[in-house]
């Protein structure tokens, strides 16, 4: 069978039966087209938990040895002697992402080995310079299509003797250019505005600059009232720096040589990471590390940061420059399924770089950085009050259609069987209650529900407005959440009815996390199966909140915030402590 790795059909075979590598390639508004077509699907590998788990510490061990590797040939070749905790600030989250996204490739392309059944398939003839991203933030863009994917499964290709195949040559790549510039920013007032309060921040004293948070996940106002009672200058925007675009040096690139690799996985890896290393940490590195320098401050004593270690390159270069000279990088927890997963790929790296970690009421074992405290953005949910009129709000979960970073929820094809899910929960609940639901389905991510909500047996009312979160609990009565995330925990902290659902099969949990979990099982908030969930929907609709407020009910609650969803109107005051002892 002729084997079909994406859903850019320039590379379907159409006439030879065609062995789809898994239901990404099955694009829903495409299905007229494949329907059509005499085809198989291969099983996706992720449905073995127990083997995506032991991948997992797998990929943690070879990414270990790149990043050593990695480090000492960017040092060599920028002239510089960074420590290991610098270049894993720096290039850590790339590498951890990529080696991650690599694999689940290499594992999808060994499924089509062992199936026996491929005759042939299309490759691209070599990586064009096109998908070489300039930053972290782009490769991320880039990974998510089509054009992408088949380059990265191209490139696997042709390392497996045991998949004949042809190169077929594409030269257009103004659809890929054009993805790209749609992605490249926010364009709105407000965020005009907060790129402008950022360009004036360096404008403050460094003395007056103690305490510097970038992208904290702190409410600005509650920020500016942490800063002035640490003595610092009131500022909850920072700039933004722009990646400056570069052509790619490939002799600059050929000068990086890494040590041998195990395995032969760990050699495509070896070959693959010099065509796919953003240009921001090999030709653009100089220029980003000096802007950085500039626009950022030059004493600080502690940082605090959420989500600006990832994808914020400017402040990536200047934070690492700074823990290595000995200031105090402080994370907060930025959602849901943090803490509790099996394995998170962004928890465990967040701590390993963090001299302290405020997580939102868990702790970890033996690990001294962890640091229980109460949560400002979940404090700012209190005054949500359900309206007993209003409606049933259903939240429902997105997931890549390409497998992405590495932590237990439904990666890749597992995302359709969350969608069944829902789809047999609103088959059992009662008429009357499914005149009162609606869905707010998250922003799509590849998955095209919006399409395939309609084709449904039972087809929810979906809303499209533009209402936040928090505004849409407002006007509804009950909240019922299909997956672990933030928008249960907030509406725990607002303490708002809300019922939970979702398959415990593909949303692992670890050891300290599972036992408060079970209390919400105990308590009948939390439903393993759709039938138990709708069931109980049926039974407490008319009134949710007089069932809410039971004392089981609300006993359980508190026990699983105490743990997950901490909130404190003295928040202000624990903060100030824990980051006074860190100055």
């Amino acid at each position: 069978m002729f084997l079909v790795t994406t859903a850019n059909q320039n590379f379907w075979k159409l006439d030879e039966p065609i062995l789809f590598l898994g239901e990404w390639c099955r694009m829903y508004s495409q299905k007229h087209v494949w329907s059509e077509l005499p085809h198989e699907v291969l099983p996706y590998y992720g449905l073995d938990r127990d083997r995506v788990y032991s991948d997992y510490y797998y990929a943690l061990e070879v990414y270990e040895f790149f990043l050593v590797e990695l480090s000492r040939e960017l040092n060599k070749l920028h002239g510089f002697d960074h420590t290991l905790h610098y270049w894993r600030i720096v290039i850590g989250p790339w590498l951890l992402f990529f080696i991650g996204v690599l694999l689940d490739r290499y594992r999808s392309i060994c499924t089509a080995v062992d199936s026996g059944q491929v005759t042939n398939a299309w490759i691209t003839p070599q990586f064009p310079e096109e998908y070489l991203a300039n930053s972290f933030s782009e490769f991320r863009d880039n990974f998510q299509g089509d054009d992408y994917n088949h380059c990265l499964y191209s490139q696997l290709i042709t390392n497996f003797k045991e998949i004949p195949w042809e190169t077929k040559t594409i030269t257009d790549f103004s659809d890929f250019k054009s993805k790209k510039t749609l992605s490249s920013g926010k364009n709105s007032f407000r965020w005009g505005f907060i790129r402008c309060i950022g360009t004036l921040s360096r404008l403050i004293p460094d003395s007056l600059q103690k305490v510097v948070a970038v992208k904290s996940y702190i409410k600005p106002i509650d920020l500016m009232k942490l800063q002035l009672a640490m003595k610092t200058f009131p500022c909850p925007y920072r700039p933004d720096i722009k990646i400056t675009f570069v052509e790619p040096d490939w002799d600059m690139r050929r000068e990086i040589k890494l040590g041998h690799a195990n395995g032969h996985f760990e050699s495509i890896l070896q070959k693959s990471i010099l065509f796919h290393l953003p240009k921001v940490y090999i030709e653009g590195y100089s220029l980003t590390r000096q802007q950085a320098l500039e626009y950022f401050p030059k004493k600080p004593k502690v940082i605090i940061t959420t989500t600006g270690y990832k994808q914020d390159e400017g402040f990536k270069f200047w934070v690492a420059g700074q823990v290595d000279q000995g200031v105090k990088l402080v994370f907060t927890q930025h959602g849901g399924h943090v803490g509790d997963g099996r394995w998170s790929v962004d928890d465990d790296h967040e701590i390993k770089i963090a001299d302290r970690y405020f997580t939102w009421g868990w702790d970890r074992d033996g690990e001294t950085k962890t640091t229980p405290m109460p949560s400002s953005m979940l404090g700012s949910m209190k005054d949500c009050t359900p309206d007993m009129k209003g409606k049933i709000l259903c939240v429902t979960p997105s997931f890549m259609r390409y497998p992405d970073q590495m932590y237990s929820v439904p990666q890749g094809p597992l995302a359709l069987e969350t969608f069944k899910f829902q789809e047999n929960f609103l088959k059992t609940v009662s008429s009357l209650v499914l005149n009162h639901i609606v869905f707010r389905l998250f922003p799509e991510l590849g998955w095209e529900e919006k399409l395939r909500w309609p084709d449904s047996e039972v087809s929810p009312y979906i809303y499209r407005g533009n209402k936040s979160y928090h505004s849409h609990l407002k006007t509804s009565r009950l909240c019922v959440c299909f997956y672990n995330g933030t928008p249960f925990l907030e509406a725990f902290a607002a303490n708002y009815p809300t019922l939970l659902c979702w398959d415990p099969k593909y949303t692992e949990l670890n050891e300290l996390a599972q036992p408060y979990f079970d209390l919400l099982r105990k308590a009948g908030i939390l439903y393993d199966t759709y039938e138990s969930a709708a069931l109980k929907l049926n039974e407490i609709y008319q009134d949710p909140l007089s069932w809410w407020l039971s004392p089981d009910i609300q006993g359980a609650k508190n026990q699983f915030c105490d743990r997950f969803a901490m909130v404190s109107d003295d928040w202000l005051f624990e903060w100030k402590k824990e980051l006074l002892a860190l100055t």
